[in-house]
């Protein structure tokens, strides 16, 4: 009896661990692109969502004939995912078809489309909230991912999409490159 108890309970810890193990890359992912970025974004009690500041990601695919394989994972400071299952990117405000950035193009996302929900400060109190992102896709060498973070001059309620190209409502911003051959950032090959 003590040995099918014992048996059961390993077999019950190891199904959870298994159940709660993160999920690795997509298949077929070559490179994973790891960063971060903040977004302020906050719904008044009358339904009106602002925005304050957000985080806009680029990706490139500089191939001039072969198309990229592009998904974005986003997590909140605590290591929980925002995202049930791996997005796509953006061309001009439509998913490319398959997750697929063609030759000479990029597709683009940002933190405040991504995040559904209101953001708090580290205390708990509305305000600045830091995300991170992993960005997997598949060429042979290291795309370029550009990231943008903005932070507005003042509250607005534009869709994030169409706010972050929007110049004239910048207070500040700055910009880094991450990957290709000489890029900075976290660049793991699978």
């Amino acid at each position: 009896m003590h040995k099918k108890l014992v048996f059961i309970l390993a077999v019950i810890c190891v199904l959870a661990f298994v159940g709660s193990a993160p999920a690795g890359p997509p298949a077929g992912t070559k490179w994973m692109i790891t960063y971060d970025g903040y977004l302020e974004k906050l719904t008044d009690p009358g339904g009106i969502t602002t925005m304050s500041a957000d985080t806009l990601i680029v990706v490139n695919n500089s191939h001039p004939a072969a198309g990229m394989a592009a998904l974005i994972d986003v997590f909140d400071k605590k290591g929980n995912k925002v995202n049930d299952t791996p997005l796509g990117l953006l061309n001009g405000g439509a998913i490319w078809p398959n997750n697929i950035i063609p030759a000479d193009a990029y597709g683009w996302i940002t933190l405040g489309m991504i995040v559904a929900r209101d953001t708090a400060d580290p205390w708990g109190f509305p305000g600045a909230e830091k995300f991170s992102f992993r960005i997997y896709t598949n060429p042979s060498t290291p795309p370029v991912v550009e990231v943008k973070q903005v932070i507005y001059s003042g509250p607005t309620e534009k869709p994030p999409g169409e706010l972050i190209w929007q110049t004239q409502y910048f207070r500040t911003w700055c910009e880094t490159s991450l990957g290709g051959l000489n890029g900075t950032g976290v660049v793991l090959k699978k």
